[in-house]
């Protein structure tokens, strides 16, 4: 049987300084026993993480680095979380997904639904045979690619660019053209979709409610049921204020903070 400890997980940063909740992130998987690497593209400032080793991400991912001045930080990390799941044994997780308990796959596949119809990419783990995982990394490759998931008004805009410029072009039209939209097309097409797990495995809390975190008086706990593994904060969806500060004491996050040993600098809880 699979443990966690069996079990080794990735991510990626694109920066040079990782922040406390990222920081929290890679810590709460190291307390539930997995192995935990953090990719980087650029000099990073050593975060210091118990267990957390850095590698750059030339080591999966050969790519010019001229893509990096071409592609969004969110849609490099797509494609290169493609690569990673299929050229190593590492499991894909976002720095904002927090563990609950050990992140397992099932039949090489570790995949859930953030909805009734889309599937998130914010953790991955397909097998490397996969026709689904083959598929996009094939697109991928092709500079002139359209993504067929775009809608017609998008892919309208997107064919007017020159040949050489659409695929980066679909992801600047479509921020997430390369996430979300292009792995639940994929599994669709290759039936792959029935491996995904129901939203309450991996991405329990809806997107819109990104602050719920860090209220003291609680609220994520309505949506967790027995078979939550973790859950995807949706950082891109947190108020600012919530990066920069610390938690309240009693908010969800300042749980999982306290649970794995972690503290904030010097800064203190703030009180409710």
């Amino acid at each position: 049987m699979t443990t966690a400890a069996q079990t080794p997980i990735a991510t990626l940063w694109i920066g040079d300084t990782l922040g406390d909740l990222e920081k929290l992130s890679l810590l709460s998987f190291a307390h539930q026993g997995h192995p935990v690497t953090l990719f980087h593209t650029h000099p990073l400032q050593d975060p210091r993480l118990d267990g957390v080793p850095l590698r750059h991400a030339h080591d999966v991912f050969e790519y010019e680095d001229s893509l990096l001045d071409q592609a969004a930080p969110a849609a490099f990390a797509d494609l290169f979380r493609l690569r990673m799941v299929r050229d190593t044994d590492l499991t894909w997780m976002d720095t904002d997904v927090f563990c609950l308990k050990p992140f397992l796959a099932s039949d090489g596949y570790l995949i859930g639904f953030e909805s009734d119809t889309t599937v998130n990419n914010a953790v991955l783990r397909l097998p490397s045979n996969s026709e689904a995982l083959n598929a996009l990394i094939d697109v991928f490759s092709e500079p002139s690619f359209v993504p067929p998931w775009l809608s017609k008004p998008d892919a309208k805009e997107v064919k007017k660019l020159p040949p050489e410029q659409r695929l980066l072009g679909s992801a600047k039209q479509v921020p997430n053209a390369f996430g979300p939209l292009a792995i639940t097309w994929a599994l669709k097409e290759t039936g792959e979709v029935a491996h995904a797990l129901p939203f309450d495995h991996i991405s329990p809390v809806p997107w819109p409610l990104g602050d719920i975190y860090f209220n003291p008086h609680g609220g994520v706990e309505g949506w967790l049921t027995d078979n939550t593994m973790g859950v995807h904060m949706y950082a891109s969806r947190v108020r600012a204020v919530h990066k920069r500060t610390p938690p309240y004491v009693g908010s969800f996050i300042a749980n999982i903070a306290t649970k794995v040993g972690f503290d904030f600098g010097r800064r203190p809880f703030k009180q409710v």
